[in-house]
C-alpha cells in the first residue's frame, strides 16, 4: 500500500508543478508536455503507463498483469494445474485467456483460421499445428505418430506378459513364474563333457578328443590344401535396415528391422543394440583395430570358382598370419587356417556355402541352412564369436588372380538370443569387462527383440544382423601347426 500512495503522491506533485492538477491525472512532464491520462488509461485497470496512474483497484485474488489489466492471481496449486494449459479452467483454476483471432479448445489457444477437424483427421491424440487432437485413455500414451499406444506394465517383472500383447522378457532357463525367472540348475547326468544346460561345462575332453553329444570322441586328422584365398580387410556393422547396410534375412519384404529405422524388408535388428552399447564399447572401432592388429583374420576360399552363374562352393575360415612383417591389410600375404575352422570329426569346413554363384560380377550365396560366425566386441580385450543362422552373402567381384577383390560385401543372418546369452555365460570370470556379465545379459535381454524365426517353429528366436566387408587377395599355406 505504501508504494501505491507514493506513486499517487508523485503524480499529484508533478501535476501541481505543471499547474494542471485535475481528474485527468495531470500528466505533464518536466518539459511542460501534457499527457492525456484519461485517453492513456481508457482500457486499463491498474498500474502506471506513460507517466499516468491507471488505478489500483484490482480485486481480491487479483494482481495487475500484462497490459495493465487486472488478472486472477495464480496460486502455487493452480500453477501446477495450469502447467500444460494455455487457457480455460483446470481443476477450478483460471489458466488464462486467448488473444483475439483464437479460441480456447481443450485448454489450448487455437487459431480460428485452422481447420482442426481436417488436421486431426488421422490422429487420435496429441497436438498438431496447435490443434488438440484428443487424449489417450489411462494406460496408454500418445506416440510420435499421434496414435494412442498401450504402455507396457512390467514393474519389477523380468518375464511374462506386459499387458500390451508383448513380453517383459524371456527366461533363459525354465518357465516364468509371476514375473520371475527360476535359477538354472546344472544338469550333467549321463554326460562326460559338453554344456551343463546353464552356460557352463560338464567337463573337457583330453587332447586329441572332442565332445560329441556328451561323449568324448577321437578327433579326425585334418589337413588343409594350400591355395588362393580372399582376406577380409574391412568389416563394419551395418547402420539400420537400409540398402547397402543390411539384407532381407527372413525373405519377407513386408518385415524390416529395427523398427523405425528400416525399409524394403531389410533386417538388421542388432544394429539398434550396438547403438545402445556405444557408451561401453565402439564395436566398429574395435573390429577395425582387431583387423589392423591381425587378431581377427577371416579368409574366403573359392572351390572350383565359376563366373557364369554356375554354383560352386565358398568356404570361410578363421586364419592366422604366417609372417607379421607382411602388410596383411594391403598386400597379398600367406595365412594358416585355424583348426577351429574345421569340424573335429569330418574335417569339413564349419562354414561352407555350396550354392555360391557369380553372375556379371555379382556374388550371391547362402540362405536358410547356412551359418556364419559373427564377431561382436564386448570390450577392448574381449570379442565374442557367435553363430548367425540363415546366413546370406552379397558382394561385387572385381579383378582376376592376385587382383581379385570382393567389394561392397554384405553378410546377413540372425543370431539366436539364447546362443548369445550362452556365449556371455562362457566369458572367463577373470575377463576385464566394462560391466558385469549379468549387466551385459540384462542389456541384451532388454534391447534384443528377436525378429527372425530361425528354426521355422513359428516363434521369433533370432535377432537379425547386417555386416559390411571388403577383401583383398591372399594365400592359404595349410593348417596352423600345433602349439602356435
Amino acid at each position: 500500500m505504501k508504494k501505491v500512495w507514493l506513486s499517487v503522491f508523485g503524480l499529484f506533485l508533478a501535476a501541481a508543478v505543471a499547474g494542471s492538477v485535475g481528474l485527468n491525472c495531470g500528466g505533464g512532464d518536466s518539459d511542460g508536455d501534457d499527457t492525456d491520462c484519461v485517453a492513456v488509461c481508457a482500457d486499463k485497470d491498474c498500474g502506471e503507463l506513460d507517466g499516468c496512474n491507471c488505478g489500483s483497484s484490482c480485486g481480491e485474488n487479483e494482481t495487475c498483469g500484462e497490459d495493465n489489466v487486472c488478472a486472477t492471481t495464480i496460486t502455487d496449486e493452480c500453477l501446477a494445474s495450469c502447467d500444460a494449459a494455455e487457457c480455460g479452467e483446470v481443476d477450478g483454476c483460471a489458466c488464462g485467456e486467448c488473444p483475439a483471432g483464437s479460441s480456447c479448445t481443450e485448454n489450448t489457444c487455437v487459431d480460428d483460421s485452422l481447420d482442426c477437424a481436417a488436421i486431426c483427421a488421422d490422429a487420435e491424440c496429441g497436438d498438431i499445428e496447435k490443434c488438440p487432437c484428443g487424449e489417450c485413455e489411462e494406460g496408454e500414451s500418445c506416440s510420435a505418430a499421434n496414435v494412442c499406444e498401450c504402455v507396457p506394465a512390467c514393474g519389477e517383472a523380468v518375464c511374462g506378459e506386459n499387458g500390451c500383447g508383448g513380453s517383459c522378457g524371456e527366461c533363459m532357463y525354465g518357465d516364468c513364474d509371476a514375473g520371475v525367472c527360476p535359477e538354472c540348475v546344472p544338469d550333467c547326468e549321463g554326460l562326460v563333457c559338453g554344456t551343463d544346460g546353464c552356460g557352463g561345462s560338464c567337463d573337457n575332453c583330453e587332447e586329441g578328443f572332442a565332445c560329441l553329444e556328451g561323449a568324448c570322441e577321437e578327433k579326425g586328422v585334418c589337413t588343409v590344401t594350400a591355395g588362393e584365398a580372399q582376406k577380409v580387410v574391412y568389416m563394419e556393422i551395418g547402420k539400420g535396415g537400409h540398402e547397402g547396410e543390411a539384407i532381407d534375412v527372413d525373405g519377407d519384404p513386408d518385415t524390416c528391422a529395427p523398427d523405425g529405422d528400416c525399409e524394403d524388408g531389410l533386417n538388421n535388428q542388432l544394429s539398434g543394440l550396438l547403438g545402445q552399447l556405444e557408451q561401453f564399447v565402439d564395436a566398429d572401432a574395435e573390429i577395425a583395430d582387431a583387423l589392423l592388429e591381425g587378431s581377427i583374420v577371416l579368409l574366403v576360399e573359392f572351390v572350383d570358382v565359376m563366373v557364369d552363374g554356375t554354383e560352386f562352393t565358398m568356404n570361410m575360415y578363421i586364419g592366422e598370419v604366417v609372417d607379421m612383417e607382411c602388410d596383411f591389410q594391403g598386400a597379398k600375404c600367406d595365412y594358416y587356417v585355424k583348426p577351429d575352422s574345421l569340424d573335429d570329426f569330418t574335417c569339413e569346413p564349419v562354414i561352407a556355402f555350396e550354392n555360391t554363384t557369380i553372375t556379371d560380377g555379382k556374388l550371391m550365396a547362402g540362405g536358410p541352412g547356412n551359418i556364419f560366425k559373427v564377431t561382436i566386441p564386448v570390450s577392448e580385450d574381449l570379442i565374442l564369436d557367435v553363430t548367425a543362422n540363415m546366413a546370406q552373402i552379397l558382394a561385387d567381384v572385381t579383378g582376376e588372380g592376385d587382383a581379385m577383390k570382393l567389394e561392397n560385401g554384405l553378410i546377413g543372418g540372425a543370431v539366436r538370443k539364447d546362443k548369445l546369452m550362452e556365449a556371455v555365460d562362457l566369458i572367463p570370470e577373470d575377463a576385464e569387462l566394462p560391466v558385469s556379465k549379468d549387466m551385459i545379459k540384462n542389456l541384451l535381454d532388454m534391447f534384443i527383440a528377436p525378429d527372425v524365426d530361425t528354426d521355422d517353429d513359428g516363434e521369433m528366436d533370432g535377432a537379425s544382423i547386417g555386416v559390411k566387408f571388403n577383401t583383398i587377395a591372399g594365400s592359404i599355406v595349410g593348417l596352423e601347426p600345433e602349439g602356435e
